[in-house]
């Protein structure tokens, strides 16, 4: 047992105040990154019982172990306290402003951003599959990029390329960070080479804010969604568990769906891939897409 996780667990019975908002931040960025706590325990050095109280709102989180647990989810500090978790004061004040307005407003304001020049243009005839494992993107990203007479790029298979090994490896040898230099590099090589392309998004492409703005700013986005059961068997009828596997895998799924879900829903489209047959749902993408793109 480590230093920092014998000092974990000895502060688990103490009670803060004030805890449980940064216990839900450090459920949603978990989720996001779609680690297990397992996994975040080995890569941050606490104990897995110890972030357990810490999503639980009972454990007493030091400044030390937050540091820590941002740095392996490779996100800033100030995303796990309950400050806002912006990283800088006018887009603090942005957001501050946007969480007052009523949905309606929210959407429209949106759209407008949309239609501004310079970095929030540029979409031209890309178009990206976003969403978990198991939602179609591969199948029906191909079969897209066929209909249109375009290439098709699956991200995760291109920074494999570009890297020379495995995400794995990439993860173990060199951490998440890494794993984004390297997806950032992919999409603008993508964008600058191709005016017209499909490409699959990896799932957890959210959980960087920068790159998924990228990508939100230089591709016409669709959400295919699925019901949680439907991801699950896909992904285990294909063979891949990661990362699905053990007791709590369903749980697991639910929370990075949960986590994720607004993200998602910020893409130009939103298809539900569990309403319908796989033809049927092609349909509807060539659909929606012929409407983004026209």
């Amino acid at each position: 047992m480590t230093y920092m996780q014998e000092r974990n667990d000895s502060m688990e019975g103490e009670q803060p105040s004030g805890s449980g908002e940064i216990a839900r931040r450090i459920r949603a960025a978990r989720a996001r990154a779609g680690f297990t706590r397992k996994q975040l325990a080995a890569a941050s050095g606490a104990s897995e019982r110890y972030l357990a109280h810490l999503e639980n709102g009972t454990g007493n989180p030091s400044v030390e172990m937050l540091v820590a647990i941002a740095k392996a989810l490779d996100i800033a500090l100030a995303e796990l306290l309950p400050l806002g978790g912006e990283r800088d004061r006018t887009l603090a004040r942005a957001a501050q402003f946007l969480r007052r307005l009523p949905p309606e407003r929210v959407s429209a304001a949106a759209a407008w951003l949309a239609q501004q020049p310079g970095e929030l243009g540029g979409k031209a005839r890309r178009i990206a599959l976003v969403g978990l494992r198991g939602a179609g993107k591969s199948s029906l990203g191909k079969l897209l990029a066929e209909r249109l007479k375009v290439p098709f790029f699956e991200m995760s298979k291109e920074v494999e390329r570009l890297y020379g090994g495995s995400i794995g490896v990439l993860l173990e040898m060199n951490g998440p960070s890494a794993l984004h230099r390297y997806e950032t590099e992919v999409l603008s090589e993508i964008c600058a080479k191709h005016d017209a392309a499909v490409i699959a998004a990896p799932g957890a492409i959210v959980s960087d804010g920068k790159l998924y703005e990228h990508l939100l700013q230089s591709t016409w986005t669709v959400w295919l969604q699925a019901r949680p059961e439907d991801h699950m068997e896909r992904v285990v009828s294909q063979g891949d568990l990661r990362p699905m596997t053990g007791r709590s895998a369903m749980d697991d799924l639910k929370a990075i769906l949960s986590a994720r879900e607004a993200d998602y829903g910020r893409a130009d489209a939103i298809l539900n891939t569990s309403a319908q047959g796989f033809e049927a749902t092609f349909a509807l993408l060539d659909e929606e897409v012929s409407r983004l793109i026209m």
